[in-house]
């Protein structure tokens, strides 16, 4: 770089853009079409990978259909308010539930511990 084209670059004033060369342009785009067809056939050999293990043990693929549509959002899939209310309502419904076998399990944690103690005080009993 000449210290005139620096100079221009300090001073704000508008640079010439330099031409590439032809051949430096094609070898440039031929490098990269290289290097797509290489990723591109070690993406296939993974693939062809992952089929063998998925026959080997019998796994489904999963659905790529389902992936595609959320791969462009960042929040996946909005809901709708119907759905919300419909999930809210289930938590609801599930929260309610756990209350209760929460309510019943610890009657029958205290109902055990009780009578472990009342079995402990007839046996000290039957000691002395």
């Amino acid at each position: 770089m000449s210290t005139e084209n620096s100079f221009d670059r300090l001073t704000g004033e508008p640079i010439e853009p330099e031409m590439e060369d032809p051949e430096v342009v094609a070898a440039r785009q031929e490098q990269e079409k290289r290097r797509k067809d290489k990723h591109r056939r070690m993406e296939a050999d993974r693939e062809r990978m992952r089929q063998q293990i998925r026959n080997k043990y019998n796994l489904k693929k999963k659905d790529e259909a389902r992936e595609q549509e959320i791969a462009g959002r960042i929040a996946g899939n909005r809901k709708t308010p119907e759905q919300v209310a419909l999930e809210t309502l289930h938590a609801e419904e599930d929260e309610s539930l756990m209350t209760a076998i929460n309510d019943t399990y610890e009657k029958a944690k205290n109902t055990v511990a009780s009578a472990c103690t009342t079995v402990k005080n007839v046996v000290s009993l039957w000691k002395t």
